[in-house]
């Protein structure tokens, strides 16, 4: 198997949600720098903690066991040069935008990769419609007029769905089919219809790097200069534009946790933010120095990628394993045994695309 991973002896490991916790992880070293290649698990217990043996007949319990250990971290083993964005599939696959490489790849859980497209200009923007055709945008050095982006369909087919812009970047589709489109040099958000007609949805955000939708319909827009998160509410909504969050360190990229939280990527930091809307961004977990996308997976594990090591990453936070009466699955809660972790000190860098 590509993915490096590790298992608990004495138990199938299957893969299970992964909920939410209490507190920050790490899946750094604290100084920012990577773990080590195939993390161990040698401090977990072999047995479950001591409870009573559960009855033998249907109204047995599978409440989850918490296990005091740090999360299972494992490597892809394909190269990259800059990987950029990473979009998950509905049957597990990833795609990564190779920035650096100008391709696109889909990678299998068993790391068989794919090329979808190549020859691309610094693709920095994944999207994926319903009928699973994807979107990706090309920055093309951030030249005027120079940006488009491509939709590839089930079959391979390339089609360009806008060209002329300025250094496009994050993609994200609203609930009623339109793409939106970060565009990054313009300081603006456009909104492309199904038919191809492109307008301005909203202005004055400067260098906008990440877009994501919650299930509400509202839409969260990242500033990379200014280290701000907006939100624009879903159409028909209260109230236009407005700060959702400050004080982040060149956010890079959103994401929507399983539980509907909003998460944010600091490119000059080595840590991923939460932001409820309300308090200053708290941290989530600390990642490699470099780390500059992030995504959920479909069993609710974090998948990271990295520009400065050039990869990408999964962390896994809960497993289950199967009731020996019934079969069915008792979760297993991957609890951090850091208690004081910290983000390193934030670095200088410029804003990120």
């Amino acid at each position: 198997m590509a993915w490096t991973r590790t298992t608990l002896s004495h138990f199938r490991i299957a893969f299970g949600l992964l909920i939410a916790f209490s507190g920050a992880f790490a899946v750094a070293q604290e100084d920012g720098s990577l773990p080590p290649p195939v993390p161990s698990l040698n401090d977990l217990p072999t047995e479950t903690p001591e409870s009573p043996t559960p009855a033998r007949d249907e109204f047995h319990r599978h409440d989850p066991i918490d296990l005091d250990a740090r999360p299972i971290i494992a490597r892809s083993k394909v190269s990259f040069v800059r990987p950029r964005r990473i979009l998950v599939e509905p049957d597990g696959q990833l795609i990564v935008a190779d920035w650096g490489a100008g391709t696109l790849l889909r990678i299998s859980p068993d790391d068989k990769t794919t090329v979808l497209a190549n020859g691309l200009n610094e693709p920095a923007g994944l999207a994926r419609d319903t009928q699973g055709n994807i979107y990706v945008s090309s920055h093309a050095g951030g030249v005027v007029h120079a940006g488009t982006i491509v939709k590839i369909s089930a079959m391979g087919e390339q089609s360009i769905v806008a060209e002329g812009l300025t250094g496009p970047t994050a993609l994200a589709f609203d609930p009623s089919g339109y793409l939106c489109v970060a565009h990054f040099h313009n300081d603006e958000v456009l909104r492309i219809s199904p038919t191809g007609q492109v307008n301005v949805l909203v202005g004055d955000i400067p260098a906008p790097s990440a877009l994501v939708f919650d299930a509400s319909g509202t839409l969260y827009i990242a500033s990379s200069t200014e280290g701000v998160v907006y939100q624009l509410p879903a159409m028909g909504g209260m109230g236009g534009l407005s700060v959702f969050a400050r004080g982040l360190q060149v956010p890079s990229d959103l994401a929507i946790d399983p539980e509907g939280h909003l998460i944010a990527a600091n490119f000059a930091g080595n840590e991923l933010s939460y932001l409820d809307g309300k308090n200053a961004p708290t941290l989530f977990a600390v990642v490699p120095k470099g780390t500059i996308a992030q995504a959920f997976d479909l069993a609710g594990n974090l998948v990271l990628v990295n520009w400065d090591f050039q990869l990408l990453m999964r962390v896994t936070m809960q497993l289950s394993v199967p009731c020996p009466h019934c079969g069915k699955p008792i979760p297993l809660r991957f609890r951090p045994r850091q208690t004081d972790v910290k983000p390193a000190k934030p670095e200088k860098k410029s804003p990120v695309i």
